[in-house]
């Protein structure tokens, strides 16, 4: 009598099953590559915001020593009796209808964007309102920016995920006296809530004779 040849084989279940491992075994990795590239990336976000919300103090500090310095040089340099003097200069930057009356709050409650002109000074630009939205303090990329590679400036410059705002507070009990906040904002990725890095300081009226 002839009997049939067993045929050996996988049934489905098993072919299903194998496919499944297979599945597990290629994408677990690419799940940890794709969340540490994530990580990596947002680390590396927040190092640059830190550090525009820290030059936006220094130059609201530069600011204020620009004008002292143009008092120091004048009382050596000028024989004159009206030259200026420290609290003159103090004056002119904590004057919230001043130059800087953009970054008062009192004044302006949106807060200013402060840059740095292409001089060989490197100068303060004058500050700019930065508006209800901060759409006006948005930073751009500037690769041939000497002073800095982030600017205010959009023509011509790549626009970045970065806002900084600049806000002055003063405080009439303490007249020598004007906190500094520098707030950096911005989204990353497909998150929706909007990512911060925030650096405060006080100014004071620090005149040495």
């Amino acid at each position: 009598m002839h009997h049939p040849t067993p045929e050996s084989g996988f049934s489905l279940v098993e072919t299903l099953v194998a496919i499944t491992l297979l599945l597990i075994v290629i994408t677990g990795p690419m799940v940890v590559s794709t969340s540490t590239a994530r990580s990596t990336s947002f680390a590396s976000e927040q190092v640059v915001a830190f550090f525009l919300a820290q030059e936006g103090v220094e130059m609201v500090q530069r600011a204020r020593d620009d004008l002292y310095l143009q008092a120091f040089s004048t009382k050596f340099d000028s024989v004159l009796d009206n030259e200026l003097n420290n609290t003159d200069q103090w004056n002119l930057f904590a004057d919230r209808n001043g130059t800087y009356r953009n970054c008062y709050v009192a004044t302006n409650s949106d807060g200013c964007g402060l840059g740095l002109n292409t001089d060989p000074d490197g100068s303060l630009k004058a500050p700019i309102d930065c508006g209800t939205n901060s759409s006006s303090c948005r930073l751009y990329y500037d690769e041939d920016g000497e002073r800095s590679r982030y600017t205010h400036t959009a023509s011509g410059n790549e626009e970045t995920p970065y806002t900084r705002v600049i806000k002055l507070e003063d405080d009439p009990a303490r007249p020598d006296e004007i906190k500094v906040t520098s707030r950096v904002t911005w989204r990353t990725g497909s998150r929706r809530d909007v990512q911060e890095s925030v650096v405060e300081t006080y100014l004071f009226n620090a005149w040495y004779e």
